[in-house]
C-alpha cells in the first residue's frame, strides 16, 4: 500500500495543468510592460540650464605709447584699444582703470596735463567702442611712475605710455 500512494501522488504531480504557470508569468509581464512604459506618457519638465561660458579677461595689452608732448593714439595703440574694447564687450562686468604717464622732458606742471590728455584720448576712443564710460576709470600720473630710466630716447619712449589694468 504505501506503494500505490507514491504513485498517486505522482500522477497528480504530472496532471497539472499548463495554465497555472502561464498566468503567473502573463501577469508578470504585463506589470513589466505597464512600468517601463507609463513614463513615456508623462510629460517631462526640463529646465534650461545657463550657458557658462568661461570669463573673458582683456588681452595681455601691452602699454599704449605715444610720441614725445602728444596724446593723439597711434595706429598700433588704436588696435590694442580695439581688442580692449572687444574684450570688454564679451564681458560685461569687466572694468578698466587707465592709468596715463609722461616722460620727464618738460615741467612737471605740462606733464600732469599731458598724462590726464593721454588717459582721456584712450578712453575717448574705448567709449567710440561702445564700452560705456562708467566702466573706465582714469588718472594722470605725469613723469613719476617711470618704468625705464629718462636718461635715454628709448627709456623715454617707454615712459611716455597709458596702461589698462582690470579692476575688481
Amino acid at each position: 500500500m504505501p506503494t500505490e500512494r507514491v504513485k498517486v501522488y505522482e500522477e497528480k504531480k504530472k496532471a497539472m495543468p499548463l495554465w497555472y504557470w502561464l498566468l503567473p508569468l502573463l501577469l508578470l509581464l504585463a506589470i513589466l510592460a505597464y512600468y517601463f512604459t507609463r513614463h513615456h506618457d508623462e510629460p517631462v519638465a526640463t529646465t534650461q540650464e545657463p550657458v557658462v561660458t568661461a570669463p573673458v579677461t582683456p588681452p595681455n595689452l601691452d602699454a599704449i605709447h605715444f610720441d614725445t608732448a602728444s596724446a593723439v593714439l597711434t595706429p598700433a595703440a588704436q588696435a590694442t584699444l580695439t581688442q580692449a574694447a572687444a574684450a570688454m564687450k564679451q564681458q560685461p562686468n569687466l572694468h578698466l582703470r587707465v592709468e596715463g604717464f609722461t616722460d620727464s622732458t618738460g615741467n612737471p606742471e605740462h606733464n600732469d596735463a599731458l598724462s590726464q590728455q593721454r588717459t582721456a584720448a584712450v578712453e575717448k576712443f574705448l567709449v567710440g567702442q561702445g564700452i560705456p564710460q562708467s566702466r573706465l576709470t582714469g588718472a594722470g600720473f605725469g613723469q613719476v611712475k617711470p618704468v625705464a630710466p629718462n636718461s635715454t630716447e628709448s627709456g623715454k619712449a617707454d615712459n611716455r605710455r597709458v596702461e589698462l589694468f582690470q579692476q575688481q
